[in-house]
């Protein structure tokens, strides 16, 4: 017989009630999509992507990142190419907002 967890909780294993009290001050919203979208934007190793149609997941990061002058810009924005080069180099947050479902 294979021992197992009956009420796995993945959450409470990556993340605990202090941090999640701190997101909803920023504004999170306390639900468990949003806990989840929180958890996969801070533990991703690479670049996150957020499906957020109420903007709450965007207002959270803004003032997450407030202080560390993160970059809010679009694709279609006449210096996209220098905020990611920026971004990039100086390693900033750089937040790209309203990308549609195909990206190239």
């Amino acid at each position: 017989k294979i021992p197992f967890t009956h009420e796995l909780n993945i959450m409470s294993m990556l993340i605990d009630a202090a941090t999640i009290g701190e997101w909803n001050l920023q504004g999170l919203p306390n639900d468990e999509l949003s806990i989840q979208n929180g958890i996969i934007t801070t533990k991703a190793t690479r670049y996150p992507l957020l499906i957020d149609p109420q903007g709450q997941g965007k207002s959270w990061i803004k003032c997450r990142e407030k202080d560390s002058e993160l970059q809010v810009t679009t694709l279609n924005h006449k210096y996209f190419r220098s905020h990611l080069e920026d971004a990039l180099s100086l390693g900033r947050p750089l937040l790209m907002e309203d990308i549609e479902e195909e990206l190239d």
